[in-house]
Order: structure tokens, then C-alpha cells, then sequence
């Protein structure tokens, strides 16, 4: 689809980018695999906590995501439904308080974890009704370039931001509490801004008649869904080993900390390294989604977990590689961080517009049993090191490019002529 000819570029699809611009920059100043795993590994040394952050991370949002969907056939209006939920995004900035008081390490990193979790809860309650309206108000070609665009945009901000953030995580003039409480305090307010755009979005078709089958009702009927749909089943196959591999590079930038033993400014430059990272995923992704659909992102994705796993091993072995290597795995890492993209955007492709929720929450129920893979991976570490870790992952991600190649292709959806 010609960018030049297409209409859609609309108040819906700048709406939906400008949020997720705003979403994106305040969430890359509390990422499990940059600022979080360095919070609370200053604050405790242990893998396992920075784990269990990428657990809380996964878990909650997928609860969030399980209580909502049965509801979403009722939400007659899904703007104000997700002005309400986004109003949440207040949550992180009460992480801070114990952090300027001043509070013990452990008690900061369990105050943290709670808010964490609840914040992605809270997420949660919104991606499914996100997802239901982005499906209605964009064409199909637009939902992965916008989803790009807003993770580009978002780096764009964190890159003015980003500075910012390099001082804090190198000052000397702050404690560590203050430094990671002005961090949180920044990404709160910008995650906070975000509300702003979500108030501009229009639903173009909006449920007339209001269906709330019953959580039992609604979850009985997912297995035939799965039994009925060949896409579908070879979709949550290819998912499933995709979250071994992408929680493992969750650990990078802990990982270069150790293994260069490099400063705390060379440290705050390898997250800095990742908002660049972020930002060309965003335009690569978005743009791969466009012009060739989301079987290649999730290809593309896993290739890259396989490839920046590589380079950590090679700068295990080979420090002499030096600081350079380091930032650029770092970045190149991030890029890839993007993957949610492309699973997400595929399984809407594929759903017929009846069983969109349902096909969302399908692709959220296959990584329940995954959910505890953070936790795993840091545990792992604390025990047998990084390699063995990385060799998981590595293992994982080839797996997971096999399966995908029975994932349909942009022209095979289209052939299927779902109704939009």
C-alpha cells in the first residue's frame, strides 16, 4: 500500500501514535531490561529480583488482559473506557516516595516490585480494547507501521530525555535512591502526558448492542477457537519459545556491567545506547510490518535475539572486544525489544473480527505458563552464569524462526479476506 495514496493517516492513526509515543518514552525510563535491572541490581545484587521483575512485568499484564476480555464485547464506548484506565499510569510515580525518603534497598526494591506489578495490571485492562479499537479505526497495513512510529517517536523523546538520564546514572552529586527516584519521577509524569492523546481517539464503528457472555461462558470457548484455526495454532506454537529468548536479553545490560567492570557512566551510556536502539527499531519494525506483514517482524525479531546472544558470548570470551562491542550490543539489542509488534499485529491479522478479543487473549494465555521465565533466567544466572543462560536463549530464539516460517505471509492473510 502507497503511503502517498492511503487516507488513513486521520486523527485516529496520529492519536494512536502520539499515545504510544508518550507510553513508550516514559516506559523506557522503567524497562525491566535497562533502568529497572540496574535499579535493582545497585540496590540488592541479585539476578534473581531483576528476574522477578521481568516476571511481574509479564504476569500482571496478562492478568490485566484475562479479567478484560470477557468485558470487551460491553465497553459501548472504548475511548473514555481507556481515558479512565490510562489515568493509571500515575501508579509509578508513587515508586518514588520511598526512594526519596531514603528507605533500605530491599525495602525500596520490594516497594518497587508491588507498584510494578500493579502498574502492568493496569496495562493490561487496556491492550485488549486498544487492540479492539486499532483494529477498527486503522487498515490493516497501518496497524504495524503506527505501532512502529510510536515506538520511533517514543525513542525520539527519550533521546531528549535521554541525557538526562545518563547524568543521574552517573552523578556522584546523588545517592542512588535520589538518582533511580528522579529516573521513575520523570517517566511517571511522561507516561502520565499520554492521557492527552488518549482523549483525541474516535471509535468509527462503536458496539450497539452490548454482549457480556460471563468469564465461563467466554473461556469454554477458546479451546474450540484454537481447534477450528490452523493459523492460529501455528501462531501460539511460534510464540511459545519466543519468550525464552526474549526475556533472556532483558539481561544485556546487567551482563556488560559485570563482565567489562565499567564505570557507572559508562554504564548510564549503554541505556542511552538502548533508547538509540529503540528508536531504529521502532521506524525498522513498523516499516518491515508495512511493506512485507508480521510473519517477517516476528522472523526478523528472533533472528536478532539469536544474533545478540551471539555477541555476548563472543564478549565473555573475548573482553579484548572491548566497550565498543558493548554499546553496540546493547543497541542492537534494544532493537529487537520491539518483538511484541509483530506477534501482536499477527494475531490480529489473522482474527476474524467476531474473535479479535478472543484471539488477543488466546495469545496472551499461551505465555501464563511462561510468565515465570524472568524469574528462571536471573535465578539461572545467579547460579550457573551468563553463558548457560544465553545458551538457553540462543536454543530458544532457533527454535522459534523454525516454527515461524509456517506463520501465514502478507499476501496469504489478505487471500483470507477477513472481514475488518
Amino acid at each position: 500500500m502507497s503511503m502517498k495514496s492511503n487516507k488513513s493517516f486521520d486523527r485516529n492513526y496520529w492519536a494512536f501514535t502520539l499515545d504510544g509515543a508518550a507510553f513508550m518514552g516514559g516506559l523506557s525510563m522503567m524497562t525491566s531490561g535497562g533502568v529497572v535491572a540496574l535499579f535493582i541490581d545497585t540496590m540488592t545484587g541479585s539476578k534473581t529480583l531483576v528476574g522477578l521483575a521481568i516476571t511481574f512485568q509479564i504476569l500482571f499484564l496478562l492478568i490485566g488482559q484475562l479479567i478484560i476480555a470477557p468485558q470487551v464485547g460491553a465497553i459501548k464506548n472504548i475511548p473514555r473506557f481507556m481515558v479512565r484506565i490510562a489515568l493509571l499510569r500515575v501508579l509509578p510515580l508513587f515508586i518514588t516516595v520511598p526512594l526519596f525518603l531514603g528507605a533500605d534497598g530491599r525495602l525500596s526494591v520490594f516497594i518497587f516490585l508491588v507498584f510494578y506489578g500493579l502498574f502492568w495490571l493496569s496495562d493490561g485492562f487496556n491492550t485488549i480494547p486498544w487492540g479492539e479499537l486499532c483494529a477498527r479505526a486503522l487498515k490493516p497495513d497501518l496497524r504495524g507501521h503506527m505501532m512502529g512510529m510510536h515506538v520511533a517517536l517514543g525513542g525520539v523523546l527519550t533521546l531528549l530525555t535521554g541525557l538526562l538520564l545518563a547524568w543521574l546514572l552517573a552523578t556522584p552529586l546523588l545517592t542512588d535512591s535520589q538518582r533511580f527516584g528522579v529516573i521513575f519521577l520523570t517517566g511517571g509524569i511522561i507516561l502520565l502526558s499520554s492521557v492527552i492523546f488518549v482523549r483525541m481517539l474516535k471509535d468509527p464503528s462503536p458496539i450497539t448492542v452490548p454482549e457480556k457472555p460471563g468469564f465461563r461462558k467466554y473461556y469454554s470457548k477458546l479451546p474450540a477457537l484454537i481447534k477450528q484455526s490452523k493459523p492460529l495454532q501455528h501462531a501460539i506454537i511460534s510464540r511459545i519459545p519466543g519468550y525464552i529468548g526474549f526475556s533472556t536479553i532483558t539481561f544485556i545490560v546487567v551482563f556488560g556491567r559485570y563482565v567489562l567492570e565499567i564505570t557507572n557512566a559508562q554504564v548510564s551510556w549503554l541505556v542511552y545506547s538502548q533508547l538509540i536502539g529503540t528508536l531504529i527499531g521502532g521506524y525498522i519494525l513498523g516499516e518491515a510490518s508495512r511493506r512485507f506483514g508480521n510473519k517477517t517482524v516476528i522472523i526478523m525479531c528472533n533472528v536478532g535475539v539469536l544474533v545478540t546472544l551471539g555477541m555476548a558470548i563472543a564478549l565473555a570470551y573475548f573482553p579484548a572486544l572491548g566497550y565498543i562491542w558493548l554499546f553496540s550490543l546493547c543497541a542492537f539489542a534494544s532493537i529487537w525489544m520491539n518483538q511484541w509488534l509483530g506477534y501482536f499485529n499477527y494475531f490480529l491479522d489473522i482474527a476474524p473480527r467476531v474473535n479479535r478479543p478472543a484471539y488477543q487473549v488466546i495469545g496472551s494465555c499461551i505465555g501464563i505458563p511462561f510468565s515465570f521465565i524472568g524469574y528462571a533466567i536471573g535465578a539461572t544466572i545467579d547460579k550457573w552464569g551468563y553463558i548457560t543462560a544465553f545458551i538457553i536463549g540462543i536454543i530458544a530464539a532457533v527454535v522459534s524462526i523454525l516454527v515461524s516460517f509456517k506463520l501465514l505471509s502478507k499476501k496469504s492473510i489478505k487471500e483470507l479476506n477477513l472481514p475488518t
